[in-house]
């Protein structure tokens, strides 16, 4: 019994040698953003950080002991509102509890303005339960100069309390920022269509080939059509039942995350549903050669009167003109009818 409770002693001591006293704390990202390592999408990292104020990269101006050891880590190129998605996983204080490492996204920083910015303040996270985290972060502006700072307090002078905070990370590749809008309608027939808008973050269409979907619901029931994307547009065909005839629809267009997209949600839009347009009736071919042929035997009788009244005199030439009127009348009637059928 002796030898197991010395056995047990020896690892705790080991275990403790790990997280407590001794050599620099500080290991992985950079003190500085020229010293900041390239996250690569994907990849694991391991790091640790420490209590010493000896080795603290920021020391609040104005106070002897309150510092902070601040690792900061270069993101790849990103645009307005992309998001990345941070795993993350510490140990909580050796002599204490909680968590001692916190995180935060900062933009546009350089060697100059990054003490500032940290002193700012930007949103914070933290760490609590398992010890593991999965964190989304979105992108405000388009920039080269991102970077995660994963930082611990510093404040201890006195080498026993010193505190080594090991943490490990990964960084998802960006999502990118994707929005889609209906267009605005007071009635939609109930077979006809719905137009939507599919934008980037900049405004710019989105590209061609992603699927969207439009769910509609009403107090009978719901409908679901799905469509892709052209040219940043994307039309949905409907075929609603009965059901939804006269009855106001709330329709919304979605897209779903993919790893390279993030998921799109538009504004609700309530339309009132019609019945579908009866469908035109069936034109018979003859009845349009009829039509056609009536219309172009009046034409050259017109034609003809006309030439005839020109020529005659007197009491003969108002007749014919009289004649040339009345068949011009039907001339117009015969148009009128061909136009109706054909």
């Amino acid at each position: 019994m002796r030898r197991f409770g010395v056995l047990v002693m020896m690892v705790l001591a080991a275990t403790m040698a790990i997280g407590v006293g001794g050599a620099s704390a500080f290991s992985g990202g950079g003190k500085k953003p020229s010293e900041a390592p390239l996250v690569a999408w994907g990849q694991h990292y391991e790091a640790a950080l420490g209590n010493n104020l000896a080795e603290a990269n920021y020391v609040v101006p104005g106070c002897c002991n309150e510092g902070y050891q601040v690792a900061i880590w270069h993101l790849g190129p990103l645009s307005v509102h992309d998001q990345v998605v941070v795993n993350w996983h510490e140990l909580p204080f050796a002599h204490g509890t909680g968590f001692p490492v916190k995180m935060q996204l900062v933009e546009n920083i350089d060697d100059f303005n990054w003490g500032s910015t940290f002193a700012s303040g930007s949103t914070n996270y933290s760490i609590s339960g398992s010890g593991s985290a999965r964190t989304e972060l979105t992108v405000q502006n388009s920039s080269s100069s991102d970077y995660l700072e994963f930082y611990s307090h510093a404040e201890e002078t006195n080498s026993q309390e010193f505190e080594t905070f090991p943490y490990d990370f990964s960084v998802e590749a960006p999502r990118h920022y994707l929005s889609v809008s209906i267009g605005a309608v007071q009635k939609v027939a109930a077979n006809g269509v719905l137009h939507a808008t599919a934008t980037l973050a900049t405004g710019a269409p989105a590209p061609d080939g992603l699927g969207f979907t439009l769910t509609g619901s009403w107090s009978g029931g719901t409908f679901t059509a799905t469509a892709a994307s052209v040219g940043g547009q994307v039309t949905f065909p409907l075929a609603l039942p009965e059901t939804a005839y006269k009855h106001s629809v709330e329709f919304v267009a979605t897209s779903a995350a993919t790893p390279e997209w993030q998921a799109a949600t538009s504004a609700k839009l309530t339309v009132e549903v019609t019945k579908p347009p009866l469908p035109a009736p069936a034109v018979e071919p003859q009845i349009c050669a009829k039509a056609k042929t009536r219309a172009h035997v009046l034409a050259r009788q017109y034609s003809r009167q006309l030439r005839h009244a020109d020529a005659a005199r007197g009491k003969h030439r108002r007749r014919l003109f009289r004649e040339s009127r009345a068949t011009g009348r039907r001339l117009d009637a015969a148009k009128a009818a061909r136009k109706a059928a054909c």
